[in-house]
């Protein structure tokens, strides 16, 4: 059967199993024949689950002109005391709220304080904006709403992102230089 293994075998093995027949995948998992092998392929499955540092990112874009690293901003909610008093009127907890609608907002920002989102939820809906400090205009982004890290794509920040739903995100991710460079 050895004669049969190729090293795209021994590759499949690693990270494809389901790929291999019953024979090969057998023969594989009960030989130690090419154990050297499997080991690298183990190891080099291991380290492309690993996170590239922002270092090694930036000396990679430094030696390779072609690769530039997508720039990834979090931002997390900014908490104001809340107010107990509405319009200087106390409300019983029976009372009603006189069938206005409700309105929601929270501010994210980042830690150098260069972008602010403002989050707004109304009854059944939602508006994002996404501000500059800089004063500048952001085009092409993504943001994502964690914790479904949901996705949307924005061509710039002249309008908010309008949603037919509420949402409650925990934090926000902006990422920039989605276009491939050439």
């Amino acid at each position: 059967m050895r004669k049969y293994i190729t090293e795209k075998d021994l590759f499949d093995f690693v990270f494809f199993p389901e790929l291999l027949s019953t024979e090969k995948l057998s023969y594989l998992k009960n030989s130690d024949e090419f154990s050297d092998e499997i080991a690298f392929f183990t190891e080099l499955k291991n380290s492309l689950r690993a996170e590239i540092s922002r270092e090694e990112t930036e000396l990679i874009s430094q030696k390779i002109p072609a690769y530039r690293p997508a720039e990834i901003i979090r931002l997390f909610p900014v908490e104001h005391p809340k107010k107990r008093k509405v319009n200087g009127l106390i409300l019983a907890a029976a009372s009603e709220n006189n069938n206005k609608p409700t309105v929601t907002s929270r501010t994210f920002y980042d830690d150098n304080k260069t972008y602010i989102i403002k989050v707004i939820n109304y009854e059944n809906s939602c508006k994002i904006f996404v501000f500059s400090t800089q004063y500048e205009v952001i085009k092409n982004f993504d943001l994502v709403i964690t914790p479904n890290n949901t996705r949307y794509h924005i061509d710039d920040n002249t309008i908010p992102l309008e949603l037919d739903h509420n949402v409650n995100p925990e934090s926000i991710t902006l990422e920039f230089n989605l276009i491939k460079q050439s």
